[in-house]
């Protein structure tokens, strides 16, 4: 039987790792609006626009802003695809202060000409050659990055 590496021994702590049917609760039924992919486009409610505000959360000394869409009547908020993606970014540098993430330590490789690392195999399986790696400098000593793969045209 072939041993398990390290990460997938701590892949499978996860809370949500190993879920089954069973261990949903209710079926919820939402309605996804039309303009909810295109951004910049106001949501309906009570039959009128909804205006375009900037809402501010903050966690420690980190805060964040982020644009919402607020219906003036009954306050109501909504996120388009674009304010949802930024919002989720807010919600990951948060976890990321909270808890203990997974953490890979892998060997820095040098070409001759850039320095490299590899992904590990157990998390390439959704990734594909035509993928973008963009990088965000997080220090000013140029040590610490972020890294976000998106997917390639």
């Amino acid at each position: 039987m072939k041993q398990k590496s390290k990460y997938q021994k701590e892949l499978e702590k996860e809370p949500f790792y190993n879920l089954k049917d069973e261990d949903f609760g209710e079926e919820v039924k939402f309605k996804i609006d039309e303009n909810s992919f295109k951004g910049g486009v106001p949501f309906k409610c009570h039959g009128k626009n909804s205006i375009l505000i900037d809402k501010k959360v903050s966690f420690n000394d980190f805060e964040f802003t982020y644009p919402v869409w607020q219906c003036s009547k009954c306050k109501k908020e909504f996120l388009d695809f674009e304010q949802a993606k930024r919002y989720e970014k807010f919600l990951i540098m948060k976890k990321l202060l909270e808890e203990d993430p997974i953490t890979i330590e892998r060997n820095m490789n040098f070409d001759g000409k850039a320095f490299f690392f590899r992904f590990p195999k157990e998390l390439t399986s959704n990734l594909h050659k035509e993928d973008l790696v963009d990088i965000k400098l997080l220090s000013t000593d140029g040590r610490m990055f972020l890294v976000e793969v998106k997917h390639g045209h």
